[in-house]
């Protein structure tokens, strides 16, 4: 997964550099090559651990449904990387997670948790972690036996973690920020890590909310605003991994 992710930031600096340069504006032009280098990276990484959660739900570790079998199978995965923290969790909604073992709490209220229950994979699904108390999004894979869902194991990306790479990677001019919303609005990622899971139509501006509803219902386009004493224009498109809306907004020339 490491090695996935490293080409993923050699091949995003590829893009960034010709696209910003040194210390250059992002001209309007640019906004789709960073458009899409912020969609890429987002989408390689949620793939991966994707990719890397199915390969652990099919070891015989896994389909034992037994903890103490499995945690340090689970525990070199998390120790691979320190965005997020790896769970299993029983069909009766009783989990255990890398770091803490037995949770005295469940997931079975979880929206995400039926589904993953009926053998359906979770990409991202947004909560609020009850083991770690950070805004992440749900990575699950159901683990089968006999043809039987057994269980689950999955992994909780901090979004706040991953907004700082991205902004660490893209290294964009003040003007210029990134954002993506999940399908019900609220913003999944930003440059601006105190936005995360925020609704940005409840943030006071008309403009800023009817740009986000024309957003939400359609695949991809370009939208104008008023937000944080600015006029602004942003790029989006939609992923079709996980259903996010990406986009890259800067401020328009002459604005506020």
């Amino acid at each position: 997964m490491l090695r996935r992710l490293l080409i993923c930031c050699a091949l995003l600096s590829l893009v960034l550099v010709p696209v910003l340069g040194a210390a250059q504006p992002v001209a309007e032009g640019n906004l789709q090559g960073l458009l899409s280098a912020f969609t890429s990276y987002t989408d390689l990484r949620v793939r991966s651990i994707q990719q890397s959660l199915e390969i652990l739900a099919a070891t015989a570790d896994a389909q034992s449904a037994n903890w103490e079998t499995m945690k340090d199978l689970l525990g070199n995965y998390q120790r691979s990387d320190n965005g997020f923290v790896v769970w299993f969790v029983l069909p009766d909604g009783a989990y255990y997670t890398v770091d803490k073992g037995l949770m005295d709490v469940k997931l079975s209220d979880r929206a995400y948790f039926p589904d993953l229950m009926a053998g359906k994979q979770i990409t991202g699904s947004l909560v609020v972690s009850k083991s770690t108390g950070q805004r992440s999004a749900v990575i699950a894979v159901p683990v089968k036996k006999g043809g039987k869902v057994i269980g689950g194991v999955g992994a909780s990306l901090f979004l706040d973690v991953l907004s700082d790479q991205i902004d660490s990677i893209m290294t964009l001019p003040a003007d210029v920020t990134f954002f993506a919303l999940a399908p019900d609005g609220l913003t999944t990622l930003h440059r601006k890590t105190d936005r995360n899971f925020l609704d940005p139509r409840e943030l006071g501006s008309e403009t800023l909310k009817a740009a986000v509803n024309e957003m939400l219902s359609k695949v991809s386009g370009e939208v104008t605003y008023e937000f944080d004493q600015a006029a602004k224009t942003a790029v989006y498109k939609t992923s079709p991994l996980t259903g996010w809306k990406f986009a890259i907004a800067f401020n328009k020339a002459g604005g506020k």
